[in-house]
């Protein structure tokens, strides 16, 4: 009895310690995606102002996004006319990201509560959702509504009722009149429901997709901005940028029984498969270029890359561990096709972003399907440990560097993200 009480003095404690070192953050107007955070907020608060006195007109000079989110805002801003309330209540708003997580995953996996709540609120020392948090960003409003939308995905496949895919697909539009991005995602419930219901259910739900459509159709229709997504052409790049920051995100899942199960996966590849795979990262490395700022957008790996050797060698490695990596995740289990390909278009954008990645990625891979990765990482506090250690490790190097601005200073102002 005695145990438990210190087990659960312990996790309170933790959870504790983490909701407060958020709210330390706010007060200090932390941002440790080195500025970008704080520069999207105010570069789009006229949309907030605006839309409070009811001028929606123009509102595209200020953003390329879809205005759900800013409407979210200027509600709050009309009520308390402060923008450091707004923050504030937008700050609170941000934790439920990480219980609406646990709600999710305690659909999906049957293990201790403890190690789940760790799992989750450890979302809380991620760097760029600790920036949305402090600096409202449409991209964590769409996560938020992503996870409630995927609640009722998962609720509505354990009851077989009608209404909770109804509310799935309602959120998810949420989500999209976030971010419009998040409109791929339709995609894999669509395809889950023609594959695993009936035909007139499907049809039911397609139709309700269609009708959920037409606000979008109409934003587009004097918001050119919206339906003009900047998709790179440079696929070398996209390919070797893209994994680079899959392969960063993967790594937080390593432990003793994952690393040993990646050993005996790698040792079992095929002379065929490693063609492949070696194929693919010679033809991004020779044609790898970059746009007129080389040091803009990239991810963790590529900055860390120009920062210790002044070149990509780090960067190329990250690599193509990632595709052996994410080989090995497809082969396990083919569900991983679904993140992958679903971040993949999502951030396949002229400029690819870390901000694209965090903290979407983990909640497609752990939420979509069940993952053998996620499993094992759940199975003990050992493997929990260790991802918060890595956590750990992640977010101080995001506050040294924003106190010691590295990545700033490697060619002039750039964002870490």
């Amino acid at each position: 009895m005695n145990n438990i009480k210190k087990n659960d003095i312990f996790l309170i404690s933790f959870l504790l310690i983490l909701v407060v070192s958020l709210f330390l953050g706010f007060f200090l107007n932390e941002d440790l995606s080195t500025g970008g955070s704080r520069w999207d907020f105010n570069q789009t608060w006229n949309v907030v102002i605006n839309f409070s006195n009811y001028n929606f007109h123009q509102y595209y000079n200020y953003t390329s996004h879809v205005p759900f989110h800013y409407i979210i805002l200027s509600i709050l801003y009309n009520l308390f006319n402060d923008q450091y309330i707004v923050r504030l209540i937008y700050l609170m708003f941000s934790f439920s990201l990480p219980l609406l997580l646990y709600l999710n995953l305690n659909k999906i996996y049957k293990c201790q509560k403890s190690l789940l709540l760790l799992f989750c609120f450890s979302l809380i020392l991620f760097p760029f959702f600790r920036s949305m948090a402090i600096w409202p960003n449409a991209h964590l409003t769409a996560s938020i509504f992503f996870l409630i939308s995927n609640y009722f995905y998962l609720k509505g496949n354990a009851e077989n009722k009608l209404l909770y895919k109804y509310l799935n697909l309602l959120f998810l539009a949420f989500a999209t009149y976030s971010m419009q991005s998040y409109v791929i995602i339709f995609s894999f419930y669509l395809i889950n429901y023609f594959l695993y219901h009936s035909k007139k259910e499907f049809m039911q739900l397609f139709l309700f997709c269609i009708l959920l459509s037409i606000p979008g159709l109409y934003l587009i229709s004097f918001n050119t901005r919206i339906s003009n997504i900047t998709m790179t052409r440079n696929l070398s790049y996209s390919l070797a940028s893209n994994i680079s920051l899959i392969t960063f995100y993967l790594l937080f899942l390593i432990n003793g029984k994952n690393l040993d199960f990646i050993k005996n996966k790698i040792i079992k590849f095929s002379k065929k498969e490693i063609l492949i795979i070696f194929t693919l990262f010679l033809y991004a490395v020779i044609n790898f270029t970059v746009y007129d700022t080389p040091m803009l957008g990239g991810g963790f790996f590529y900055k860390l890359s120009h920062l210790i050797l002044g070149n990509n060698i780090i960067f190329f490695l990250s690599f193509l561990l990632g595709l052996f990596l994410c080989t090995i995740m497809i082969k396990e289990d083919r569900k991983f096709i679904y993140p992958l390909l679903i971040i993949f278009i999502m951030a396949s954008n002229y400029i690819v972003f870390q901000k694209y990645y965090e903290p979407l990625f983990i909640l497609l891979l752990t939420v979509l399907y069940k993952n053998y990765f996620i499993k094992n990482l759940l199975l003990n506090l050992k493997n929990i440990s260790i991802f918060l250690l890595f956590v750990f490790l992640y977010f101080l190097s995001a506050t040294i560097n924003q106190v010691a601005n590295f990545t700033n200073n490697l060619s002039g102002v750039i964002r870490f993200f």
